[in-house]
């Protein structure tokens, strides 16, 4: 797998889980397992799980001429927390699909795709669809990649016309992301494996009445490899949203888009 798919696929959860095995000999397809558990889950900047862990895990498919496909999973509790759902709201279930290959000899990767956003459960009356549909593309070269992500459904992560308001079709996410191999420019045995993750992102919500909920995101982290294709990390993450500006809702006395903290330890196959 590219290093700017992995960047694409961590859209849905930073840093990416998804480490591609080694192809067999007798086949053009490659098959992986993900599992890693989340002191909680972080996406784009915002809590799903309230600040409570997460147990996350997929598996991805990948032919010799660049197609990918695959499918990933975690616990939510966001809309619950938001009485968004009537029933269930407690599951995210991702698939996505897509293309992924390098221009030539330049070094410069591309990624094309499309990924579906599902929540099982039953709407709460006047609440838009939480399932959320986005294509992609996306660039990269060396440490750095970069892509945008653009929504196609009317509805998305319950912003949308179902209720009543402007569809949040055209809700576009830029990002840019930085993965440093901090044990290969330091030779030092404590350091070796460790690599440092950067990013920035903009989530741009379309329609007018949507629109107030834009903000950015951002993240810090560090992982280290152990054998066995185990990680262990940490990375802090934070947004723009402030206190009587945008979707900054508060449960328990903590905001879902706060600065926080997140340990994990993942095992690819």
């Amino acid at each position: 797998m590219s290093k700017l798919k992995m960047a694409i696929v961590a859209a849905l959860t930073i840093p990416s889980l998804n480490v591609m095995a080694e192809e067999e000999k007798s086949s053009d397809f490659a098959v992986s397992y993900n599992i890693g558990l989340f002191s909680q889950y972080i996406f784009r900047g915002y809590t799903q799980t309230h600040g409570d862990p997460a147990l996350q895990g997929g598996v991805d498919v990948e032919h010799s001429s660049g197609l990918y496909a695959g499918a990933w999973a975690s616990n939510v509790s966001w809309l619950d927390d938001s009485d968004a759902y009537d029933n269930g709201g407690s599951l995210e279930i991702d698939l996505y699909a897509g293309y992924a290959s390098e221009i030539g000899d330049t070094g410069v990767s591309y990624d094309v795709g499309v990924l579906q956003y599902l929540y099982p459960g039953e709407v709460s009356a006047g609440i838009a669809n939480a399932n959320t549909t986005e294509v992609h593309a996306g660039l990269g070269y060396g440490w750095f990649d970069t892509a945008v992500h653009v929504v196609t459904s009317n509805d998305a992560w319950t912003w949308g016309d179902a209720a009543g308001a402007d569809s949040a079709k055209g809700t576009t996410y830029y990002e840019i992301n930085a993965e440093v191999p901090v044990g290969d420019l330091v030779d030092h045995k404590l350091l070796s494996g460790v690599s440092a993750q950067f990013h920035m992102g903009y989530q741009h919500f379309a329609g007018a009445s949507n629109n107030q909920d834009s903000y950015a995101d951002w993240l810090i982290g560090a992982t280290k490899s152990f054998a066995n294709d185990i990680d262990v990390g940490y990375y802090y993450t934070g947004t723009d949203v402030r206190d009587g500006n945008g979707w900054w809702v508060k449960r328990d006395g903590k905001y879902l888009g706060d600065s926080s903290h997140t340990l994990y330890i993942t095992k690819s196959f």
